[in-house]
């Protein structure tokens, strides 16, 4: 029988460790919050995060470059077995833990090698001058020069890293980088690598910061010119202040806190409560922001990077899940949406072992119930279904299904504060020039009076007209001076047609015409898919410098594909009712005549 060696692995320990440095961290940031975790579950309270910089040499120029960086903390320290246990891949002390934030056993080492080839830890219990020190160098590893970790050695914490510390706790731990791969940080110097790492982690470990539970100061530059500061809260659902954010931000909260919905959850006979909270701006940041777009103001770009549903596990953020936004609309910045869960509810959720993301969760926000069903299954058919075949998204469906629900009530009234926001002043040219579609259509409107004149009707619209005509003028969004002047024009004859949008009774209109004696509203549902679709491509709530043309083309497909769908709905309903085909064929005959002489430029109607 053949004696088996290290090269009949299944996996060779030199791929191995190559296979993990590539795998799983967004960022330098993200890998420095594992870190940061590691710590916050040792119940540190104060942690220290160096990023230490030297001159190098690059090409002809000497430049200012990353050389360690290390975490610091206060925490519980570890003994032997435990920092042994600890640089093993897979085998961490949390490795099936389900309290706190830690859990999977991968953090330490993995996210340590996705950032640098040499990984230093020095722990102590009884202070750092008995300290245990042991370490991991991915190039002995590669080399099968080394296959197991070393065991820990006493080694008194070295002098560089006290003289960097602003304080050494009786216990604690410090974790040391070196030999950092170039290939693999995000950010080449200090200051934009702590400037990244304490946006994040004043995100993901905001319940920590804002209770006083938990320090993190940022420390970095080369040493004799070191610059330290605090993180602060990064809170997306903007229901806390944050100092670093513009008066009055800084003192107050920006959102309000609409409502809290817990929704229970079943995993193997037992309930558990995954509490969703739902926040929206408050209308003082339309206020602020004058007649000018709020996403344009520090307070809206601040948003801007903070869109998205936060998923919470165990008070520790894990993702800020923007695939259940609207990508190409801006306004999206305007809510906040929280998901809380325990930790027992990970394998539901699907999270992964670098806690990045919570996969299940994430798929279903492009999915509903109707993607899932098997031939005519109802919606409870197919999560019993689901979760007879161990499919976790069963469980989420119905989590799923509330928060699209909530977030679609949200959106309308956030595009209620749009509409309802004072329109910059505007000289009469402006205001009654051809570029206004109303002006555009009331010129047509009249032209068409000359020679296909309205059957009979009122010369003056009545009392009860004037008085639901301003009721939707309140309704659009538009200023007392604006709605006082268009019904004074429509009272005396000037002007033909109106148009509004408002919400209908249900989302099947998706317009409807209203005679006002003389005069006519177009008013289009805001509750039909083809409102958002079409007539919001660019909306007045928009800060059009922040898009991107990625994000203009984006908005202009989507709204070619509505008009294109629009049609293709007329089509059906005509194959649908041959009997009436040919009353539908004069009637888009006809239509089509008419929306031909509407939207023939203004020269060329005139010689028609």
């Amino acid at each position: 029988m053949n004696q088996e060696t290290s090269d009949d692995a299944f996996i060779p320990a030199d791929l191995a460790i190559q296979a993990m440095r590539d795998s799983g961290y967004k960022n330098t940031a993200y890998a420095l919050a594992e870190l940061v975790d590691n710590s916050v579950q040792a119940k540190a309270k104060s942690i220290e995060i160096f990023c230490i910089e030297e001159q190098v040499q690059v090409v002809e120029r000497t430049r200012k470059r990353l050389n360690k960086i290390a975490v610091l903390d206060n925490g519980d320290g570890m003994d032997a077995a435990t920092l042994r246990k600890a640089l093993q891949f897979g085998n961490g002390t949390r490795l099936n833990a389900r309290s706190g934030i830690g859990r999977f056993g991968m953090g330490l080492p993995n996210a340590s090698i996705s950032q640098a080839l040499r990984l230093d830890v020095w722990s102590w219990q009884n202070g750092p001058d008995n300290a245990l020190h042991t370490f991991l160098d991915v190039d002995e590893i590669r080399n099968r020069q080394r296959s197991t970790v070393p065991t820990p050695q006493a080694a008194a914490l070295p002098q560089e890293w006290r003289d960097r510390a602003a304080s050494l706790g009786r216990t604690g731990t410090l974790v040391v980088w070196t030999k950092l791969s170039a290939d693999k940080l995000t950010w080449k110097g200090a200051k934009a690598t702590l400037k990244n790492t304490g946006w994040l982690l004043g995100r993901i470990h905001r319940r920590f910061i804002g209770n006083g539970k938990l320090d993190i100061q940022l420390v970095g530059g080369e040493d004799g010119q070191l610059t330290r500061q605090s993180t602060t809260i990064n809170d997306p659902m903007y229901l806390t202040a944050a100092p670093t954010m513009v008066a009055p931000f800084d003192k107050e909260p920006m959102f309000d806190l609409l409502f809290e919905f817990p929704i229970t959850v079943e995993k193997d006979g037992e309930k558990f409560i995954v509490m969703t909270r739902y926040s929206v701006a408050k209308p003082v940041t339309k206020d602020l922001a004058g007649g000018s777009d709020r996403g344009h103001t520090a307070y809206g770009k601040d948003a801007a990077n903070n869109i998205g549903v936060s998923v919470m596990r165990e008070d520790r953020e894990l993702m800020l899940d923007r695939s259940w936004t609207t990508h190409y609309d801006p306004r999206e910045r305007w809510w906040g949406c929280e998901v809380e869960f325990p930790a027992a509810l990970d394998e539901i959720f699907g999270v992964t072992n670098n806690k990045q993301a919570a996969t299940v969760f994430n798929e279903l926000s492009t999915m509903d119930w109707q993607d899932l069903a098997e031939g005519r299954e109802s919606e409870l058919e197919v999560a019993e279904r689901l979760k007879e075949e161990g499919d976790p998204k069963g469980v989420l469906l119905h989590l799923s299904k509330s928060i699209k629900e909530n977030l679609g009530h949200i959106r309308e009234t956030i595009k209620e504060q749009g509409r309802k926001r004072n329109r910059p002043p505007t000289d009469d040219n402006t205001r009654h020039g051809e570029g206004d579609p109303t002006e555009e259509a009331n010129k047509r409107w009249k032209e068409r009076d000359e020679t296909n004149p309205l059957p009979g009707g009122p010369a003056q619209p009545t009392a009860n007209d004037i008085d639901e005509l301003k009721e939707d003028l309140t309704e659009d969004g538009r200023a007392p001076e604006e709605s006082k002047e268009i019904v004074a024009r429509i009272v005396s004859g000037e002007l033909k047609v109106v148009f509004i949008d408002k919400a209908l009774g249900s989302s099947a209109e998706l317009f409807t015409v209203v005679p006002r004696g003389p005069a006519t509203e177009v008013v289009f549902n805001r509750r039909h898919p083809a409102f958002d679709m079409v007539f919001n491509t660019v909306s007045t709530d928009d800060d059009l410098d922040t898009l991107s043309s990625s994000d203009l083309q984006d908005r202009l497909m989507n709204a070619t594909k509505a008009i294109q769908l629009l049609f293709a709905a007329w089509a059906r309903m005509e194959r649908e009712d041959p009997q009436n085909g040919a009353r539908y064929e004069r009637v888009r005959e006809n239509w089509g005549k008419i929306a031909r002489d509407f939207l023939a430029p203004v020269d060329l109607a005139d010689d028609l």
